[in-house]
């Protein structure tokens, strides 16, 4: 590089930097004020923003310092060194001013909106920064010179600054990497393998003959430290389950577990995302407290004590079994007290599957999901969308997984969590599943990728027979989940581990399936509404220890109640800490359940919605003010289609009040919005 070209370089490193440093300020603080709520990782979006708009700013200046150079060169125009010292600040200047003020206002304004950047304030921002570039020239000829004259320490800082901020993120994905890794708790002989042929077999028969007499009903030999497996099904509606009504989807797995066990069908979760979800599951406490409101960028802090490590402090043995990406330790921190938690992604890339790799795709996650450079730079590439469309989480893979995990831990008192992925989109059930309920007949859009990502974009308008035959992928789905399901429980019924085990089957949340009626082409997947399709769930809760079978229980509950109540079943104290109640009162017939009530938020607070145990259903709007939208009563309208806000003040007003102190006590957005309101 010539000499010229190469100072011209060096001077625009070195002041891109600096003026990165101060843009990526503006953006963090940006970030932060505008928050609508506190996430876990927004102050590392902050921190995020400060080093990768430093590097972006100083590359586009080192650029265009050697271009200014080259210019000056090819034009053979005799300028003073304080001059080109000085247009070297002021052009540094105007491209900082420019791309600081455009993150701030993205941050501000369209981020916020989900609209364009207005173009007459994109101009402003423009005109404002030549304007003070032109300004600071006459400034910068007094000091530029000295401040750049020395071209090879301005190299040096310049440069070492560079690779000292371009190594920070790697950096911390090998410091993620090594904490994040689980230990196994196998010592001499390798794990063993089960013959996959197993799964071949009617393992059904096994299950029925094993809850239709399991053990007097009263209990095993072991009973007083019983085992716990907890089931997570994503993407599960209550209503398409069988013991939830449902007459025409095939669910004997989950009906015969219902059938021996406490059911409910007004379940509810507390956000409609997976991660988030799983988070207010495993600590027992809202996401407004645990702070995992984005799925896939905000993970569970440490600091908060999971179902998983205080078993393991109470001497189980635990594992998690998850099938997706999005619940390994670089994209959620739900690993925290498993000594085994392994992953079954089919087509998961090498990159993934690797500690030290998938931490730095965590960490680009982040920077894409929350930094304006980062969602430009994915909108560019596209890697997320074309690495989902690759991977698959089959509930094959994960039984198998499953019941190889038991023929080697199975022995010792065990919590295993098994994630899974079915009937989460895409809806494509292997046969004879998939031919259940419907068969492609040329219709315009089936359950792949492609078409949940024309519902993402927009531009999907099903006909009344693509409605019908994607619900029927969808129900293709259940049943193919829970056929495997029911080979799991009658695999561990033939081996003796059922008649000790506690049960505990439920779901992330639910799945809108275009089930209101305007307009056509919306409301389907979820986390974008609360409405009941989206968030309402089953939990089934099994103990052979219990007399009393087929309970069903009525009131709402949450999946914030699931952990204490397996502390409850296992006799181990529940933590202070934990925001949910026990449903063992409810099981027993010692509570009525009268007072309860169930809480579900989406990402940002935008919607709150609050459901009563005597079946009424306020949805509050929480971006703005807030103010109650909708109010159901679900008894009589399950399909939440008459909205009775108008005529029932009282009641809207009695759950508001309910809705607030759950906020003020929670430190929801939605407190301090009333706060503001009411004065309070």
């Amino acid at each position: 590089m010539p000499r010229s070209l190469w100072i011209g370089f060096t001077r625009g490193l070195l002041l891109g930097l600096i003026g990165g440093l101060a843009a990526g300020s503006v953006e963090g603080a940006s970030l932060l004020r505008h928050a609508p709520v506190m996430r876990t990782a927004l102050i590392e979006a902050a921190i995020y923003a400060v080093i990768v708009d430093a590097l972006v700013i100083g590359g586009l200046s080192a650029l265009a310092g050697a271009a200014l150079a080259g210019v000056l060169q090819v034009a053979r125009l005799k300028t003073a060194p304080r001059t080109i010292a000085a247009l070297f600040v002021a052009g540094t200047v105007a491209i900082v001013l420019v791309l600081a003020g455009l993150l701030w206002a993205y941050r501000a304004h369209a981020a916020l909106s989900n609209e364009a950047l207005p173009t007459p304030l994109a101009l402003s921002i423009l005109i404002v920064a030549i304007g003070i570039g032109v300004l600071v020239y006459p400034i910068a000829r007094s000091f530029a010179h000295r401040l750049l004259a020395h071209t090879r320490r301005v190299a040096v800082v310049g440069i070492t600054a560079s690779v000292a901020l371009a190594l920070v993120l790697p950096s911390q994905a090998i410091l993620e990497a090594r904490r994040h890794a689980v230990e196994t708790v196998v010592s001499g002989p390798a794990l063993r393998e089960v013959d996959p042929g197993v799964l071949e077999e009617d393992l059904f028969v096994d299950l029925q003959a094993s809850l239709g007499g399991a053990p007097a009903r009263g209990g095993t030999a072991n009973a007083e430290k019983p085992n716990l497996l907890l089931i997570t099904v994503d993407a599960l509606r209550a209503d398409h389950v069988g013991a939830c009504g449902n007459t025409w989807i095939q669910t004997p797995s989950l009906d015969l577990l219902a059938n021996h066990g406490a059911l409910s069908c007004n379940a509810y979760t507390q956000q409609p995302q997976s991660n988030p979800s799983l988070a207010s599951l495993f600590t027992s406490t809202y996401p407004a407290v645990n702070g995992v409101r984005m799925h896939m960028v905000d993970r569970l802090s440490d600091t908060f004590d999971t179902l998983a490590e205080i078993l393991q402090r109470s001497g189980y043995v635990t594992g998690g079994i998850i099938p997706w990406t999005s619940l390994e330790p670089a994209f959620s921190g739900l690993h925290q007290g498993f000594q085994t938690y392994s992953a079954f992604v089919v087509n998961e890339p090498a990159l993934l599957s690797n500690p030290a790799t998938a931490a730095l795709a965590g960490i680009y996650r982040r920077v894409t999901d929350q930094l304006a450079v980062g969602s430009a730079v994915e909108a560019l590439l596209g890697v997320q969308d074309a690495t989902e469309s690759d991977l698959d989480g089959r509930a094959d893979v994960t039984t198998a997984a499953t019941i190889n995990w038991l023929a080697n831990f199975g022995d010792a008192p065990f919590f295993l969590w098994v994630h899974y992925f079915d009937p989460h989109y895409p809806w494509t059930a292997p046969e004879p599943w998939s031919e259940l309920y419907g068969q492609y007949d040329g219709q315009t859009y089936d359950g792949s990728m492609q078409t949940m990502w024309a519902m993402g974009e927009g531009t999907f308008e099903p006909s009344a027979e693509d409605v019908e035959y994607l619900r029927a992928t969808y129900a293709s789905e259940v049943s193919y989940a829970d056929h495997y399901v029911g080979q799991l429980l009658g695999y561990m019924a033939r081996e003796g581990l059922l008649e000790n085990t506690i049960v505990v089957l439920t779901a992330d949340h639910g799945e809108s399936l275009g089930d209101r009626p305007e307009p056509v082409g919306a409301y389907w997947l979820h986390g974008t509404d609360l409405y009941t399709a989206g968030i309402q769930v089953p939990i089934i809760v099994y103990d052979p220890r219990i007399l009393d079978q087929g309970k069903v229980i009525e009131p709402p509950l949450q999946l914030i109640d699931i952990m204490p109540t397996v502390l409850d079943l296992l006799g181990v104290p529940i933590p202070q800490r934990a925001q949910g109640r026990s449903v063992v009162p409810l099981i027993n017939g010692t509570e009525s359940g009268t007072d309860r009530l169930a809480i579900s938020v989406l990402s940002e607070d935008e919607q709150i919605s609050i459901v009563s145990a005597d079946g009424w259903k306020l949805i509050s709007d929480g971006a703005t003010a807030p103010r109650p939208r909708e109010l159901y009563y679900l008894p009589d309208d399950p399909a939440e289609a008459n909205n009775l806000l108008e005529a029932n003040g009282g009641k809207v007003a009695a759950l508001s009040q309910r809705l607030e102190a759950w906020a003020r006590a929670n430190q929801s957005s939605l407190a301090a919005l009333s706060g503001a309101e009411t004065g309070g």
